[in-house]
């Protein structure tokens, strides 16, 4: 008998920290897929990825849809903040209608007219930041770094510590900087144009049996031949589901179906 949802997660290699939150607002529904390991911090993401492991300490990602498998995050990692207008007469929430006191009724009906139009003003400024911060697979993201929302870090990124992202981030470019910008890319254009075209992490381990993992010239053929041998399956890990009641669940997801369906 499971006395924990990290009990129960751990019985099927998904590791959750004793002081992890999911959801910013209240609890909300994640999927997480193993082996994974989610430490401490609070998460508001849809999907994190096998083989990847996530936050410690002061770690709040918010907004977020995707994360994908192979991730390395580190520790106090903050992402999707709420943003601000920096060209209305202040930036302060309770001109577009954000009552943290609980007394500006009287405010907001004798001024209705302008809160309304500047919540409608602040809706079209920030439209393109409504999307979801999305992390690619075999991303590495190192300490203290921050992401602004709507950004697309690409597969095979390298984020570089205390890193301020405001923009989406390339496939294996190695960001840095407040702002981020593009130090170098981690491989020829050749060669990422061949990872991109494998996208070995979708195999799991398997397509990576065999090479050698320090010369990544050698393994793209061995992971070539991997697939095309049959020799890499697709792979299909649990899926334990945090529910918006905070309870989890176990799943598996069918090929043949297109949907999840219970585990066991």
């Amino acid at each position: 008998m499971f006395t924990s949802v990290q009990d129960f997660s751990q019985s099927h290699k998904v590791r959750i920290g004793v002081d992890v939150a999911f959801g910013f607002a209240g609890a909300k529904e994640t999927l997480l897929e193993a082996p994974v390991s989610i430490r401490n911090g609070i998460y508001d993401v849809d999907f994190v990825g096998a083989y990847s492991y996530i936050g410690g300490r002061e770690t709040l990602i918010r907004h977020v849809s995707t994360i994908g498998r192979f991730c390395s995050i580190a520790s106090n990692v903050v992402s999707g903040q709420v943003e601000h207008p920096t060209d209305f007469l202040s930036a302060s929430p309770v001109l577009t209608g954000f009552d943290e006191f609980g007394d500006l009724d009287d405010f907001y009906n004798g001024n209705r007219p302008m809160v309304d139009k500047a919540i409608a003003a602040l809706s079209t400024s920030m439209s393109n930041r409504i999307e979801k911060i999305t992390i690619g697979n075999d991303v590495w993201i190192g300490e203290g770094v921050f992401i602004r929302r709507g950004v697309k870090i690409g597969d095979g990124a390298v984020i570089a510590s205390r890193s301020v992202v405001t923009k989406d981030v390339p496939p294996y470019a190695i960001v840095g900087g407040v702002p981020a910008k593009v130090i170098r890319l981690r491989f020829d254009c050749k060669v990422i144009d061949a990872l991109i075209g494998l996208q070995w992490w979708n195999y799991g381990l398997s397509a990576i049996k065999g090479a050698d993992f320090t010369d990544v010239h050698q393994a793209i053929p061995v992971i070539e031949r991997n697939i095309a041998s049959g020799d890499a399956q697709l792979y299909s890990g649990t899926l334990i589901k945090i529910g918006e009641d905070g309870q989890a669940t176990a799943w598996r997801y069918s090929r043949e179906q297109n949907a999840l369906l219970p585990h066991g």
